[in-house]
């Protein structure tokens, strides 16, 4: 299984990144995925110890899709610690998605580098 790869060198010590994961739910499936990223994702992501402040969003896009888009967005510290969770963690955290969901549900990640923050 494929891992999050990511080539960013950031040499801003007061930097702070954001681990974006963008889902397409569909439909027949949002409710249990919903109670799943509260009740179960989420806590999974901050008991790792490499992740912050939790958001959840629903993505308003005009394009025409089949389902809703949201975004979970976790504070990470740097690049060398989202490697060390995407090394400990992310195999086990796409099997959970994927026996939980199937093909019902369909994610990417980015990054993002948080230029002002408090």
């Amino acid at each position: 299984m494929r891992t999050f790869v990511y080539n960013f060198t950031n040499n801003n010590a007061n930097s702070m990144l954001i681990f974006n994961i963008t889902y397409l739910v569909s439909d027949k499936v949002r409710a249990p995925w919903l109670t799943w990223v509260r009740e179960q994702h989420i806590p999974f992501m901050l008991n790792s110890n490499y992740f912050s402040h939790p958001q959840l969003a629903r993505v308003i896009t005009s394009a025409e899709q089949e389902g809703t888009s949201f975004s979970v967005q976790f504070r990470v510290e740097d690049m060398r610690t989202l490697k060390s969770w995407n090394q400990e963690f992310s195999v086990e955290f796409k099997e959970e998605c994927s026996r939980q969901f199937g093909s019902e549900v369909v994610f990417f990640t980015t990054v993002l580098d948080l230029i002002d923050h408090n």
